[in-house]
């Protein structure tokens, strides 16, 4: 019964987070896109790329993780929900100055961020899956074979 409950609440989870970026995208980044700078692209671009990729790789140090998985998940890492949440948070309780050029350059990052992830999360899952298949059955790539830990039902 309870693994059912938890299946249900990470469903659920999923689809407000769906919703979450439709909301996003139709309220927020619509209007924003009129403001658009070559600037804050540069920002988004290198957001997405060095900013994330470079702590993730990082953290990964250590790990015998091949440059194949630090790239994959240095791209398809952190998400975008959270930059939103803190969005909405710097709108609601913060009086910093330049308040509206954060907040046109968090909703330019996750808008290109769904874009270009989007159009990647395919062919990039794909070509990282014939990697690791390439592998002889009894050399797979020592981290990457690791057994991930069961999910922990709450």
């Amino acid at each position: 019964m309870g693994g059912q409950v938890t299946y249900l609440v990470d469903q659920g989870g999923e689809v407000l987070s769906a919703v979450t970026f439709l909301v996003f995208g139709a309220a927020i980044l619509g209007p924003v896109l009129d403001d658009l700078t070559w600037q804050l692209v540069l920002y988004a671009v290198l957001s997405l790329t060095v900013v994330r990729m470079l702590p993730v790789a990082l953290a990964l140090l250590g790990t015998a993780a091949r440059g194949e998985t630090v790239s994959f998940v240095g791209w398809f890492g952190p998400r975008g929900l959270a930059t939103i949440v803190f969005g909405v948070l710097l709108v609601q309780d913060a009086d910093l100055p330049h308040a509206q050029t954060l907040l046109l350059a968090a909703a330019i990052t996750v808008g290109l961020s769904v874009y270009a992830h989007g159009l990647t999360a395919n062919p990039l899952t794909d070509r990282y899956v014939r990697w690791y298949r390439s592998h002889p059955e009894d050399q797979p790539p020592r981290m990457e074979s690791v057994p991930a830990a069961s999910h922990r039902w709450r």
